[in-house]
């Protein structure tokens, strides 16, 4: 089994795109996705980062230097 698919049993799907969470997705109150830590919680998934908004989401992003797509959810 490829060693990524494996990692994504540890990850919660996204109902809207049928896939693991991905940074930039956004949920159903709003919430921007920003990324998963590699701890995994009482769950059994990984522990997760979410930023409140998108304005929030792309400080964030502006300041760690990170490239990111809001397009992608839309186009998959």
């Amino acid at each position: 089994m490829d060693v990524d698919k494996t990692k994504d049993i540890h990850k919660r799907i996204n109902q809207t795109t049928g896939k693991p969470f991905q940074e930039g997705d956004v949920d159903l109150s709003g919430r921007v996705f920003k990324k998963y830590h590699h701890k995994i919680g009482n769950d059994g998934y990984y522990l997760e980062e979410w930023k409140k908004d998108i304005e929030n989401f792309k400080d964030k992003a502006k300041e760690l230097n990170i490239n990111y797509d809001l397009n992608q959810q839309s186009n998959q």
